[in-house]
Formats: C-alpha cells, structure tokens, sequence
C-alpha cells in the first residue's frame, strides 16, 4: 500500500505531504483541495496505462482525470514552474519515496519530467497494479443500455472511471467472483457470489429490490433490469433503470466494486454518497469500512457526515482498527494554497476533536434554530 502521496505547485498546493491509511476520507468545503488529491492519484494511474509514464511524460487529460493544460494543473503562486509528485511505499528495506518531477508549459496537455523514478526500480504499487478502481463523482445514472468492454472488463477487471462497463462486470463475473466474507452482507453472511451480494447489500438502499445484468442479443450492450419482491412472493415484473430512480443505479458501481476488489488493490471514489438516502450512505460508509479491512487501500472523497458515522461505527464494532483510518479535513483560505488537519479516531469511533467545518453543519444550524 501507499504510505503518502505528496505534492508540490499542483493546482491548489503550494507544498503538502498527505498521510495514506487502508482507509482514508477526505472532506472539506468544495475547492478546498480533496479533489486535487484524488487527481494527482488519477493522473499517474492513466498515464500508466497510455504508456506515457514510464516514457518520463504525464497525460493531464485520460478516462480517470481531464485537468486540461499546464496552466490548469500549476499552482498560481509558484516558485518555479513544475510540478511534482511523491508516492511514500513501505516493504522490507524501509520506506521509498517515487518522484515525478514535471517541466510546465502553459498550453501543454503532456508534460515532460525532468525527474522520474528509474523503470527497473518501481515497485509493484497497488495504484499501477491490477483491480485498480477510480470511480468519478459523474458516474452512470440510469439508462436503457450500458457498453461491454471486454478489454476493460475480462483483461483489466475495470468497471470504468463512471462504472459504465458494471454492468457487463456483472453480467461476466456475477456467479464467478466470490466474496470476501468481510464484505458479505450482515443478512445474508453464507451467500458468496458477486451477483448475490449485490442484492443482498441493494436491501440497504431499497428494501425488496433485485438488480440483473442481462445481455442485449446481437449489440454490444447489457441492460439492468430491476425488479421488486415481497415477504415469501415472487419477483415483480422487471423495471426499467429509469423508473427506479437515480440512486439505485448511482451506486451499483461502488457497491460492485468493494464486493470484487481483492487484497492489495486500491480503490479511489469520488462521493459515494451521492444520491442516497442518509441511512443508505452510512451503509456505504460501513461497507467501504469493510471493504478496506480486507486488505483493500480505499481512498474515498465525501461531503457526508453519514460516510463517517457509518466508517465510524465500524471501527467501534471492531470490523476496522482505527490505526487503518485516516481523516483528512481540507481548508483554504481566501488567497492561500490548501492544507488539512486529521482528528484520530479511537477505538469507540470517537475523535480526537472536531476541525471548524468537519461535517458541523448539523450542530451549526440547529445552535440557530435554538437561538
């Protein structure tokens, strides 16, 4: 796993050093900088995979990140203009620093490194490994048909950066893949397929509910059919995506993606939370717990209070230790770079204190609401 991630003139950081964990949530007020942290991670990734990065060059715009031009990606008050950025790994010799060190121009979208860790000498990373996910705030919403991608799916095992290929993630690996019995839902600890506990943890978002990826004949293209079912009855008639609201197929993605990750991958999710209900995002929260109690390093952006709570129940239940937990709360004050605090949380899933804006807004409103 990665121990940091550090960065120097890139976007909003002057300089910082971002501490890693097998879990690691990181919040703030929108432009304060968790995004960026998400980014440099994506960048390297896609540049990886374009075979830019081990030609010494980074691909700012890709499938996982577009931060548009040199200018886009350099820090407005830099010393120099070049970027770099840092990857901390831990094995038997010590802890290795990997930087890539990039010579900015303005209106470049391939920037050149005039320092780059020598390619015989990078270890296997879980971010440059396989069962790397990068899940984008913008992912699928519902439609009629998904893509196949079967380079995507059977040769890189990716549900693509908005999980449009999870559909046909399904539809390949539904009976194939087995749980991790970490990850298994509470309901249903005994069932082991990928497809099964789907809908075992769907139950959480929308009780009664069953999703299937079925093949469109003669396309390239699966559908997502859901369906309905009651105490001791049968399944309802099939429904359309489109007539079971967003959520549902917002989050297919993540759920599949923690049910199928294996140990010593890594995950990065933008708002996972999105379009759930508050007791459906704390048990994206928990699940993402799990999901890094397996050996899994989950880097999640969120702006919910429920994501924590549900990570933090699931500390104080024992599923994660807190010493895996890392809680980054981004600020940025006006005319300055971005910086962040971290609050520990004991093993009660209490933190060491509460940073001005991190997920107080609660408190906040109800203190006026009091007054």
């Amino acid at each position: 796993m990665l121990d940091f991630l550090a960065l120097k003139n890139f976007k909003s950081f002057e300089e910082v050093e971002v501490r890693l964990g097998n879990l690691t949530l990181l919040s703030g007020l929108n432009g304060s900088g968790k995004s960026t942290v998400v980014q440099a991670l994506g960048l390297l990734r896609q540049s990886f995979d374009a075979n830019f990065l081990l030609a010494g060059e980074v691909a700012l715009n890709g499938e996982l990140v577009e931060i548009g031009t040199g200018r886009d990606a350099l820090y407005h008050g830099f010393d120099a203009p070049e970027v770099s950025i840092s990857l901390g790994h831990s094995d038997a010799a010590g802890t290795r620093d990997l930087t890539w060190i990039m010579q900015v121009q303005p209106d470049a979208d391939v920037l050149s490194c005039s320092q780059q860790p020598e390619h015989g000498s990078l270890p296997p990373l879980n971010i440059l490994g396989e069962g790397f996910q990068f899940l984008r705030a913008d992912r699928i919403t519902p439609a009629v048909a998904f893509p196949k991608s079967q380079h995507a799916v059977r040769q890189r095992r990716f549900l693509g950066a908005r999980g449009e290929f999870t559909a046909h993630f399904l539809l390949e690996f539904g009976e194939e893949v087995s749980t991790s019995p970490l990850v298994r839902w509470h309901g249903e600890p005994d069932t082991q397929s990928l497809g099964a506990q789907v809908n075992a943890w769907m139950q959480e978002f929308s009780p009664g509910v069953r999703v299937d990826a079925i093949q469109v004949p003669m396309t390239d293209f699966v559908r997502l059919v859901f369906s309905y079912r009651g105490e001791a009855a049968a399944y309802g008639e099939p429904l359309r995506p489109t007539n079971v609201g967003f959520g549902l197929t917002h989050a297919l993605p993540v759920i599949a993606a923690c049910l199928a990750a294996q140990p010593g991958t890594m995950m990065v999710i933008e708002n996972p939370e999105a379009q759930l209900h508050p007791r459906g995002q704390a048990a994206i929260g928990r699940l993402l717990a799990l999901t890094a109690a397996g050996g899994v390093q989950v880097i999640v952006e969120s702006h919910s209070d429920h994501v924590l709570n549900g990570i933090r129940l699931a500390i104080k239940n024992g599923k994660l230790s807190p010493e895996d937990a890392e809680l980054h709360f981004f600020s940025r004050a006006r005319g300055a770079a971005s910086s962040y605090e971290t609050p520990t949380v004991d093993e009660a899933g209490r933190l060491s204190y509460w940073p001005s804006g991190f997920f107080d807004q609660w408190e906040r409103s109800l203190d006026r609401l009091l007054d």
